[in-house]
């Protein structure tokens, strides 16, 4: 999960203050039970803590200050919710590491090259692209049915409106009743892109300290942006291409594409010529060796002998 520190202090402060949202609450929430983000969540309330004893008690304490006596009394609220939600930062983590002892993770997985179709306990469908993982705790034990998501699958829920369907994948959460999506979320990759073929789906995410809600309807497509921090919604009827074993490229970065080239054919690629960064490719591909795309790309770029030059295959050891 990507969340800054300052991210983190601007969800604290609005909770300090009362100023926070129901989206932003539930951002907040999201991440106590990962180590890495509950010590950055302990580290800024500690300093914001610190801050209010230091200015509810500006003077030594041995010196009787009827001053530090009333800022006391005024930064009260702020320290006891600091120290209270300090507690509670702690009750979920050893909470969370309780039932996570107890509850057996069943996780999925596809290597580099491979893809898979399962079936998950709810009745709800699931493909699996190449190199991508889910990971899910006994949906019996959840008020939603939770899931996270590593790579690319795509989704055809079950519906269940008392439980609804939730994924999580790099900050994002996607929630939904009952329907059909295609969610692409590589950490590797610049962008993240949400399809919808199938129903309504609701996106909610952090970007530049801002909580996000979007509602997607069939035919919809959110791409966010993990560079310029930025995402856009557009009408899209295209097919998920990869299901049907094709390799599909719309303008795409051609960092993404090699880094879906690497997965696709399960292999490694070596870039000699930085300036291939800088172009975008589009085009589909079914059915062909690597090689033979190499080639193409240069053909649709006008930079035949570049890229076949530029563009290595290693070999495997």
């Amino acid at each position: 999960m990507d969340r800054s520190k300052k991210e983190i202090k601007i969800l604290v402060d609005k909770y300090l203050e009362g100023s926070i949202s129901k989206t932003e609450f539930d951002q907040f929430l999201v991440g106590l039970d990962h180590k890495a983000i509950s010590q950055v969540y302990s580290e800024v309330l500690k300093s914001n803590f610190e801050k209010s004893i230091a200015d509810a008690y500006p003077e030594p304490a041995s010196i009787h200050n009827p001053k530090a006596d009333k800022s006391f009394v005024a930064n009260y609220p702020k320290i006891a919710a600091t120290v209270i939600l300090l507690i509670c930062i702690a009750v979920v983590a050893f909470n969370f590491l309780q039932n996570s002892s107890q509850q057996e993770v069943i996780s999925y997985a596809t290597p580099q090259g491979e893809q898979l179709n399962l079936a998950l306990p709810d009745g709800s469908e699931v493909s699996l692209n190449v190199a991508s993982k889910l990971e899910q705790l006994p949906f019996e034990d959840q008020v939603k049915r939770e899931v996270r998501l590593e790579g690319e699958a795509y989704f055809q829920v079950a519906k269940d409106k008392v439980h609804p369907f939730e994924i999580q994948t790099q900050g994002i959460n996607i929630l939904v009743v009952g329907t059909a999506f295609n969610v692409n979320s590589y950490p590797q990759d610049n962008t993240i892109a949400i399809a919808v073929t199938e129903g309504i789906v609701k996106v909610s995410f952090l970007q530049a300290g801002k909580a996000i809600e979007e509602k997607l309807t069939q035919g919809q497509l959110l791409t966010v942006d993990k560079t310029s921090q930025s995402y856009s919604i557009k009408d899209s009827e295209d097919p998920v291409f990869w299901r049907e074993k094709i390799l599909y490229f719309n303008h795409t970065d051609f960092s993404q594409v090699i880094n879906s080239l690497e997965r696709w054919y399960d292999t490694d690629l070596e870039v000699t010529d930085p300036s291939l960064y800088e172009i975008k490719i589009t085009g589909q591909f079914k059915n062909k060796r690597l090689e033979e795309v190499i080639q193409s790309i240069g053909y649709l770029t006008n930079r035949e002998s570049e890229i076949s030059e530029s563009i290595k295959i290693q070999q495997s050891q």
